[in-house]
């Protein structure tokens, strides 16, 4: 896109139809910071939940802010045909993928501080090592304020190490587009889907900046939180925020739980058991996004390689593999990048691709490939605005899982009020939801146990 030499004629106001969609329809903005990381002028900043605010003064009316935002629609057949090479609409929740893997990291440190096997953080090393890029666009929690996540750009391996771990809140890691910009070089990135759907619409309308990033690994999404968790979950534990130095959301043992470490290095758990059973999981339902509840990709679609954790359980309930991530290989850059990685040692990789059982993610699938679809149809017939899709809802669609959409759906209003939200985190994370995780474990254990029945 070529860039206007002069500043438009007339002030440019926030609702000009060349700016992204999230100045006009703020429940759209998927708060990814792709329209502040292109905007050559710095004209767009992020305020403190991450949406974008305009200096008008700045605007030069170029609309990249405007192509490249996610938030108002993803046409799946477009970004298959650019990705792939072929035109599709939907291939399932997974998407397309060519081989399916198992594996971890194997530099110790870097398995053991990751959430799932550290496959992330030593693809990222083993192309910094391999000299393939020269930084690595990923996260970490803010030194000044540690309950925040924050994007930056690693260049090191220890700053990768110090991005290490999953962190649930929004964090606009396309942001770091402007870095790139001002800092020329070959760039990694670690991203969610919509950040992925942003840097593919940067391919079509900034060629040269996105060719900065020569790969993209995705990372599976059910849904970020509100940035405003951490510091809710530090109120209702007593825990005074300029008491710690870390917010962790799966620290210590995998697979974690949260945790605040204090700045005498003392990590002290938010919650009883862990992030599998314990509170964590209801927290979707009190503090995730509007834009992630109509969003459709959980497994990163159009990513080069998509990444997991491997939850795959054997007819016991005994995970297969403990510490290990679930990869889903999807271009030929992403297989040479396994391959690569494997070969140099960095990686030990278990080719699952026959097994069934690792070709879909149970809950997310429930999550963003069944319910999403139906809240997305729903609430544009009650006149509401939402993102513009090519896939619709699937023709089963059940009245049981109608039902379970509408009750969703209601929880996720109702988080919208903050004392119900503090009332329900305090339950949560007290000794009161003991009981809760009780009854989770048990039905997981009678779920399994009818499961190995049905095998014998």
């Amino acid at each position: 896109m070529t860039l206007p030499t002069n500043g438009p004629v007339e002030p440019v106001t926030p609702d000009a139809p060349f700016l992204s969609i999230a100045f006009t329809a703020k429940e759209l903005c998927t708060r990814c910071g792709s329209c502040s990381g292109v905007c050559p002028t710095d004209a767009i900043q992020l305020d403190e939940s991450f949406h974008p605010k305009l200096l008008a003064e700045r605007c030069i009316a170029c609309g990249l802010c405007g192509a490249v935002c996610p938030g108002k629609e993803v046409n799946y057949g477009d970004l298959a045909e650019q990705v792939f090479g072929e035109r599709f609409v939907d291939e399932g929740f997974d998407g397309r993928v060519t081989r399916t893997y198992v594996g971890f990291a194997t530099d110790e440190r870097l398995r053991k501080g990751g959430a799932g096997g550290g496959v992330v953080t030593g693809l990222l090393a083993h192309l910094l090592k391999s000299g393939q890029v020269d930084g690595c666009l990923v996260s970490r929690m803010n030194q000044e304020t540690p309950w925040l996540g924050e994007p930056f750009i690693a260049t090191t391996y220890e700053e990768l190490c110090a991005s290490q771990g999953s962190r649930y809140h929004t964090i606009p890691m396309n942001t770091l587009w402007a870095a790139m910009r001002r800092k020329p070089g070959r760039y990694a990135a670690a991203i969610l889907p919509c950040q992925t759907h942003g840097y593919r619409n940067l391919e079509k309308h900034d060629p040269e900046l996105a060719a900065m990033i020569t790969h993209v690994i995705g990372l599976f999404c059910g849904g970020s939180l509100e940035p405003v968790l951490p510091t809710e979950m530090l109120a209702v534990r007593g825990i005074e925020r300029d008491q710690i130095r870390n917010f962790e959301f799966r620290g210590g043992d995998w697979p974690g739980q949260m945790r605040a470490v204090l700045k005498d290095g003392r990590a002290k758990p938010l919650h009883y058991s862990n992030y599998k059973d314990g509170a964590y999981n209801y927290f979707t339902a009190l503090y995730m996004p509007e834009r992630c509840q109509t969003c459709l990709d959980g497994s990163n679609e159009f990513a080069d390689v998509s990444i997991s954790d491997a939850w795959t359980r054997d007819e016991k309930g005994e995970y297969k593999f403990k510490e290990h991530s679930r990869i889903l290989v999807r271009t030929a850059k992403g297989a040479d990048l396994i391959k690569a990685a494997a070969a140099a040692g960095e990686l030990v990789i278990h080719d699952v691709t026959a097994d069934p059982s690792y070709r879909t993610h149970k809950i997310q699938t429930k999550r963003k490939g069944s319910l999403a679809p139906i809240r997305v149809a729903r609430w544009q017939r009650a006149g509401r605005t939402v993102p513009i899709y090519d896939r619709t809802v699937p023709p089963d669609v059940t009245w049981r899982e109608r039902m379970t959409e509408r009750f969703a759906s209601a929880l996720l209003r109702a988080g919208k009020w903050r004392p119900l939200r503090m009332a329900v985190m305090g339950f949560l994370t007290s000794k009161y939801a003991i009981p809760l995780i009780k009854v989770r474990l048990y039905l997981k254990k009678r779920k399994y146990a009818r499961r190995a029945k049905q095998q014998g």
